[in-house]
């Protein structure tokens, strides 16, 4: 997804990583996954391993958002960038090559359009 980013657009990967990543997290999301971010949580921000597995993975979210954007200053979206929607459809589907992303859950060039407006 990041790639289709700064392929089209001049930002660097790092910073289209780090307006995607959350927005990613976020919807991916769910019971099948929540076992995953549980673990950055505990791991990455030792949130305390006794709270609920989706309270902690939510956490670790607004975590990693706070760091990126509050203490670290980046850019929290594609529009403080000047990135608008226009190739946001186009992004996607080259992003999964007409068909897939495979990873924790299956992305399709819809789900990617998805995230990407919600990094707008």
């Amino acid at each position: 997804m990041e790639h289709q980013l700064s392929a089209y657009y001049d930002i660097t990967h790092g910073l289209g990583l780090a307006i995607l990543t959350p927005r990613w997290m976020e919807y991916v999301l769910d019971e099948t996954t929540v076992s995953k971010f549980y673990q950055f949580g505990t791991n990455v921000f030792e949130i305390d391993k006794n709270l609920p597995q989706m309270e902690v993975a939510k956490k670790a979210i607004e975590m990693l958002s706070d760091f990126l954007f509050n203490q670290w200053g980046l850019s929290r979206t594609l529009s403080e960038i000047k990135i608008d929607d226009t190739n946001f459809k186009i992004m996607a589907q080259k992003a999964c090559r007409g068909d897939v992303i495979q990873g924790f859950k299956p992305l399709h060039a819809e789900d990617i359009e998805k995230i990407f407006e919600m990094c707008r």
